[in-house]
């Protein structure tokens, strides 16, 4: 049995990078290699993709020192922290294991997925049985690295729900050079993923619309796979000052048509999100990390027209 679904399969037929996937595909594995439990030991972020009952993908994040991530076996991950009381995962996961890890470390620009099935005990630990693990490419990721003056946990001061984003929001969105972005196969399995650019990279069409450019990557498809075969989508902005988040979910759709696509340097296709729901978390205790440099894989956001 292949490691590709037939969406995954769908999208890089259309993309004309099959070749390439088949070839990319032989660094899944279903363990976590001597490599990856040495990288994951030092993180002290993780992105989490997970779907609720009503089918509906939220992305998080979570924080602690470094350590609070550990690979208890070849096939477990263990994580020793508790999100925002307002965020959905420990619910979304109560209801279904499914879940999509991301591992990045911007200051080394290493990203490392983990996919499986997670349980949290009475404890509040989360561990993850695996059954995908393998590296992404450094590409788009942004340098950054975090002050180790500043806190390392989530503490939730405030929440806020809505069906569109603010004002304030949308002036978040328009500066971000770095999103999250949760998706899940037809099958229900999940993945998370990082996408980066230059500020404005990120388009809002309106309050409750973003368009994203898909740049040219891992030949996988992954991402754009799972939203060919199933729409429903989570994105999370992170202020990097603070430790803010911004999480969005609703309903993606990829587009095709060239002459949409050759307004947007760099894209090798477009993604238009529809929100459904928003959730603004603000921490309590700030969590910093310092920018360093821009992605040098980043396109020019300057339009030849």
């Amino acid at each position: 049995m292949g490691v590709y679904h037939a969406g995954e399969l769908a999208v890089q037929k259309l993309a004309g990078e099959e070749f390439l996937a088949e070839q990319n595909s032989k660094s899944i594995r279903s363990v976590i290699f001597k490599g990856a439990m040495a990288f994951i030991q030092t993180q002290s972020m993780i992105i989490a993709s997970t779907v609720g009952e009503n089918g509906k993908v939220w992305i998080s994040f979570l924080t602690g020192e470094p350590g609070f991530i550990s690979a208890a076996s070849e096939t477990m991950v263990t994580i020793m922290a508790c999100p925002p009381a307002s965020d959905p995962l420990i619910k979304n996961l109560l209801s279904n294991p499914e879940i999509g890890l991301l591992a990045i470390d911007f200051n080394r620009r290493i990203r490392m997925r983990i996919n499986g099935k997670g349980e949290i005990d009475e404890s509040g630990r989360l561990t993850v049985t695996t059954e995908q693990v393998y590296g992404n490419c450094p590409k788009y990721i942004q340098k950054r690295s975090l002050q180790p003056s500043g806190g390392f946990r989530r503490t939730q001061r405030h929440a806020q729900h809505s069906n569109k984003i603010s004002s304030e929001q949308q002036e978040w969105i328009r500066l971000a050079d770095t999103f999250f972005i949760g998706s899940a196969s037809l099958e229900g399995k999940m993945d998370a993923s990082h996408r980066g650019g230059h500020p404005g990279f990120v388009e809002l069409l309106d309050e409750s619309t973003l368009l994203f450019p898909d740049y040219f990557g891992n030949s996988m498809f992954n991402t754009l796979g799972n939203l060919h075969s199933n729409p429903n989508t989570g994105m999370l902005f992170i202020d990097f000052q603070a430790g803010h988040s911004l999480q969005l979910t609703g309903r993606s759709y990829i587009i095709w048509d060239k002459c949409q696509i050759s307004l947007h340097p760099g894209a090798e296709r477009l993604v238009r999100f529809e929100i459904d729901e928003v959730l603004y978390i603000e921490n309590d205790t700030p969590i910093i990390w310092d920018f360093h440099e821009f992605s040098p894989a980043n396109p020019s956001l300057v339009r030849h027209y």
